[in-house]
């Protein structure tokens, strides 16, 4: 992938929950969402450089998150990240036309090992902009 030419400050859009403790906010804005219609209200309110969505079900369907960003932006990257991995979310995710599926660590709670993720998704996100 090219890198990203942007006028504006990069932007991370996250669909779960946030962490306990916000990290310092770095060179990339990071919003959380925790449902289809926030993520669907904020994309077209400002768009997003990247997403990240959770698969955590029956709290946070990533999935259907995904599907809710592709009907609003074909282009945009998406990440699906899950301790899920079988067979059935994999073909839902490629169905959903997910950018990068990530498997999180299963011996540590969803929320935890997603925090992880968006650290390194805001700074991928920042490379992509130098």
């Amino acid at each position: 992938m090219s890198q990203i030419s942007m006028v504006s400050t990069p932007r991370l859009l996250v669909y779960g929950p946030p962490p306990d403790q916000q990290p310092p906010q770095g060179v990339v804005e990071v919003q959380y969402v925790s449902s289809n219609q926030e993520l669907s209200d904020q994309l077209t309110g400002q768009p997003a450089h990247l997403i990240l969505c959770l698969h955590a079900p029956p709290q946070f369907n990533g999935v259907e998150a995904v599907k809710a960003v592709r009907r609003f932006d074909a282009s945009v990257p998406v990440v699906l990240a899950t301790q899920m991995q079988n067979a059935r979310v994999n073909i839902q995710a490629i169905q959903s036309q997910v950018t990068w599926s990530v498997g999180l660590p299963s011996d540590v709670p969803a929320e935890e090992a997603l925090s992880e993720v968006v650290v390194d998704a805001a700074e991928w996100l920042d490379g992509q902009t130098e």
